[in-house]
Parts: C-alpha cells; sequence; structure tokens
C-alpha cells in the first residue's frame, strides 16, 4: 500500500519499483557496522554501488553482481545530528 497511490478512489499501478515487476528475483544488499565514522561507511557503501564485486572463493575468483537495493543500518545510519 505504501508503494502505491489511491486518486479519486481508483487504484494506480506501483509508483517506485515498478521496473522491478519484470524479474524472478530481487536481490539486496545489507551493510551495518562497518566502523567508526562516516568515512569507513562511505567506503563500503561506495564498494557496494559497484556493478560487481570479485572475490575468491575457494582459489577460484567469484563475480558477485550488484543488489538492486542498498540497504544501510547499524548505529551510524540512525544518529541524528542536531
Amino acid at each position: 500500500a505504501a508503494m502505491s497511490r489511491a486518486e479519486d478512489g481508483t487504484q494506480q499501478r506501483d509508483l517506485l519499483y515498478d521496473h522491478f515487476s519484470e524479474k524472478d528475483d530481487f536481490w539486496f544488499d545489507f551493510m551495518a557496522d562497518t566502523g567508526d565514522g562516516g568515512n569507513s561507511s562511505y567506503a563500503v557503501a561506495r564498494l557496494l554501488a559497484r556493478p560487481s564485486i570479485r572475490t575468491l572463493k575457494d582459489d577460484s575468483e567469484v563475480t558477485l553482481p550488484r543488489g538492486d537495493l542498498l540497504l544501510i543500518g547499524g548505529d551510524l545510519a540512525y544518529v541524528a545530528y542536531s
């Protein structure tokens, strides 16, 4: 309901995530508690925003695609500055 809007009693299609409706799957990345301060959070978020990440698993290289959505959690994501 939060992603749809009703005007004059008529329901419209999803407004925000309609471009994912044709996909068979939906992947998201989640990062939290990456270290002290905003610089380390920025560095990890920037890495996760790349189209793909290459890593090693059992002495062979694996390419992981970027998720469709990046969720940022942890105490630094919830800090309110005044």
